[in-house]
């Protein structure tokens, strides 16, 4: 046996005999930029909304009640008006405050990638950047079984250039944010 594949079984032996010991999940999620939270009409919520929908994938471990992980999604403009798409990658980090019979966390999504703005099919107004998205979610799950928890979450977004131009003033949005996520793994 190589020495190379004999690191990567250790490791993978060690990783699965600590995985029954530890709590964490993937799944997919998909959300939604609004201009107020639906449960808080009477209370309006600075922002400059542009209502694109993002989705993607994600994984986490906890640790005590601390939540570690990743994500990756790609965020567009669902009505097509003004020609928005992009994708970003990046790292979840947060705190589980309850975890049963409900789950509650306050989670931190930062990620960097791309975003293109304009109709690309015309060329009008066209630009790329290289951007930031920071989103603060607060999140409610409700464990269905041992393996399977959806959840849904509010919170509030920042995206911005960083490249080209002045970081943070080419392209800058500020808003709310709802959505839902469907998890699979270790909830309990």
């Amino acid at each position: 046996m190589n020495k190379k594949l004999a690191v990567l079984l250790a490791l993978f032996i060690a990783l699965a005999g600590t995985a029954g010991f530890t709590d964490g999940a993937g799944g997919m999620y998909y959300g939604l930029q609004t201009s107020e939270y639906p449960f808080l009409k009477d209370y309006p919520v600075r922002n400059n909304s542009l209502g694109l929908a993002y989705y993607g994938g994600y994984g986490y471990g906890v640790h005590g009640h601390t939540i570690t992980g990743g994500f990756g999604f790609a965020i567009t403009d669902t009505n097509g008006d003004t020609g928005i798409a992009g994708g970003f990658g990046g790292v979840i980090n947060g705190v589980r405050f309850i975890d049963w019979p409900v789950t509650v966390s306050l989670i931190s999504w930062t990620a960097i990638g791309g975003i293109s703005t304009g109709n690309q099919e015309s060329g009008d107004g066209e630009e790329g950047f290289f951007a930031f998205i920071e989103e603060i979610t607060l999140e409610l799950g409700i464990p269905i079984n041992r393996w399977f928890m959806p959840s849904l979450y509010a919170g509030y977004q920042i995206a911005g250039n960083l490249a080209p131009g002045t970081p943070f003033e080419d392209f800058l949005v500020y808003t709310p944010v709802v959505g839902m996520r469907v998890a699979w793994g270790k909830f309990y």
